[in-house]
């Protein structure tokens, strides 16, 4: 039992021994892990700690590290920095801090001498002002994040910000004397926060609450397709029919009824001139008619709204009072109705290839009766009608109505087609047509195809046309044929009316075709109706 206490009493000493030799020993010299100003001065006593200071004086450089990869340095020369040692430190040895060192071991105490040097300020501050942190190309500014549109994505982004490199000279003159003084290796700038910074950073709320809201209507994405042109509507157009008021977006339909507008102004051919080349090889402008894209405007644009608001992605189609078999200038296709009046002749085609062409009669020369010349639509094909008018009513086989009450058909009361029998004798508008040729071309047109209907003698032109024949005959009396010179053998040709307008006067009544206004803005009028029982009534026979 003594033995056991002796043992227990010699280890307590040893370890009291143990502890009292270290806390002498830590009262003179520094803790491991002790460091000053970030130089380590463990194990060190004063004096040693002293010495490094000193030593250090003659090579001492402060190196300075900023962005854009800009690194300047100050060497003690440069400023005629020197070590200024403080005795303070003194203060953290001794035999009461020494009996804590088993705490400071673990610790590893750190010591901030700040008034460890001094230096010239005014060499200091020439140094300071001569440096690359303060050259103009690399004070650069800082940027704060931003909202933009990019046009490859068609979408708002945030441009996050852009830190630059412009330096506050306060800051950093403060920062390199805190470094100077205490001694310090190496100064980032960026650690002593000496650079101006953004205010409006990439996660800013407003700022994403912004993008999200002019997005929603951005990703609507619509694809109109006119022949070979394919025009989307997505954001590209749409950002500058948004708006955003710090809660809410708004379209703003004034700006794509715009829009639209340019759509109709490009695409739509009613009421245009066309450039047309006839079968007998002549290049000619074919005016008037009502025949061609004709875009309902103001629904085209109620639906276009509707599509943006609800962010659709689709195809969509504009609603046409009106349309044509294609795209582009010649809007009739390759299948059509040509009807020269000059010639009294219509040709057919169907795809590009004549199927028939036939001498018809078209309407008399009289502000009432003439033939409407411009550019139409088969307005819809009819067996057995019964065309009735002022003093008359005519049973056809074959009627193909194209503007109104006028239209293509079968006339078996003619015995004679052609020649320039319409002068005189011609219908009440309609265009005549020998009843075997009426069945093949009843056969081959369609609803909405295209009339093109040129040329002939107006009603101001009539008088002097019948004066000029009858001079003509006159004067040819010998070889003049046995028929009638009116009516002609259908297989003439009429002389070209003396000037072709290729339009009935303004005053002729039949020549009424409702007309776009194409040079403005306003959404066009609706067509005349086709009701078939509205065409026939009163037909220009």
């Amino acid at each position: 039992m003594k033995k056991k206490n002796l043992i227990l009493i010699i280890a307590a000493t040893t370890v009291a021994a143990i502890y009292l030799g270290a806390a002498t020993f830590f009262s003179f010299h520094f803790c491991p892990g002790s460091k000053l100003n970030g130089q380590d001065i463990s194990w060190m006593t004063i004096s040693q700690v002293r010495d490094l200071v000193d030593s250090k004086a003659s090579s001492y450089v402060l190196d300075i590290v900023g962005r854009s990869g800009l690194d300047e340095k100050i060497t003690a020369s440069d400023i005629s920095w020197k070590p200024d040692f403080n005795e303070s430190l003194n203060d953290n040895l001794g035999f009461v801090n020494g009996l804590k060192w088993p705490v400071y071991v673990l610790s590893h105490r750190s010591f901030t001498n700040e008034d460890m040097a001094s230096f010239d300020e005014e060499l200091l501050k020439s140094k300071i002002n001569s440096m690359s942190f303060f050259k103009e190309e690399n004070m650069i500014s800082p940027v704060d994040a931003q909202l933009v549109f990019d046009e490859t994505l068609a979408e708002y982004t945030i441009v996050p910000e852009d830190y630059g490199s412009k330096a506050d000279r306060d800051a950093f003159y403060e920062a390199v004397v805190e470094a100077l003084s205490t001694m310090q290796m190496t100064l980032s700038l960026d650690k002593a926060g000496v650079y101006e910074s953004p205010k409006i950073f990439s996660d800013n709320k407003a700022l994403t609450d912004e993008c999200q809201s002019l997005n929603k209507y951005a990703s609507a994405k619509i694809t109109y397709t006119f022949g070979d042109d394919v025009i989307t509507v997505d954001g590209n157009y749409i950002k500058d029919w948004i708006s955003y008021d710090g809660t809410t977006t708004t379209l703003d339909t004034d700006k794509v009824n715009e829009f639209v507008n340019t759509l109709g102004r490009t695409y739509d051919t009613f009421g245009r001139d066309r450039t047309f080349t006839t079968s007998l090889g002549q290049t000619i402008t074919v005016s008037g008619g009502d025949y061609g894209w004709w875009m309902d405007r103001d629904t085209t644009l109620s639906e276009l709204v509707t599509a943006i608001e609800s962010t659709s992605i689709c195809d969509m189609t504009p609603v046409y009072f009106g349309t044509a078999a294609q795209y582009g200038s010649q809007d009739y296709g390759t299948s059509y109705v040509e009807v020269d009046l000059d010639h009294q002749h219509v040709y057919v085609y169907e795809n590009g290839s004549l199927v028939i062409d036939t001498d018809c009669v078209s309407g008399k020369a009289t502000n009432d009766r003439v033939t409407p010349t411009g550019t139409f639509g088969i307005t819809y094909k009819e067996r057995d009608a019964t065309l009735t008018g002022q003093n008359y009513s005519s049973d056809v086989k074959y009627w193909m109505p194209f503007y109104g009450n006028v239209g293509l058909h079968d006339a078996s009361w003619r015995s004679s087609f052609g020649s320039d029998i319409y002068v005189t004798n011609g219908s009440h508008g309609c265009i005549n047509l020998p009843p075997d040729a009426a069945a093949v071309i009843f056969e081959h047109v369609e609803k909405g195809e295209a009339v093109i209907v040129y040329g002939g003698i107006q009603p101001s032109q009539a008088k002097d046309y019948l004066k000029n024949k009858d001079k003509s005959e006159e004067g040819n009396t010998d070889n003049s044929d046995d028929g009638d010179s009116a009516a002609g053998d259908g297989n003439s040709q009429a002389p070209v009316a003396p000037e072709n307008t290729g339009t009935p006067d303004a005053t002729d009544a039949s020549s009424n075709v409702p007309t776009p206004d194409t040079s403005t803005d306003e959404s066009l009028a609706v067509p005349e109706s086709t009701d078939p029982s509205e065409q026939i009534s009163g037909s220009g026979e």
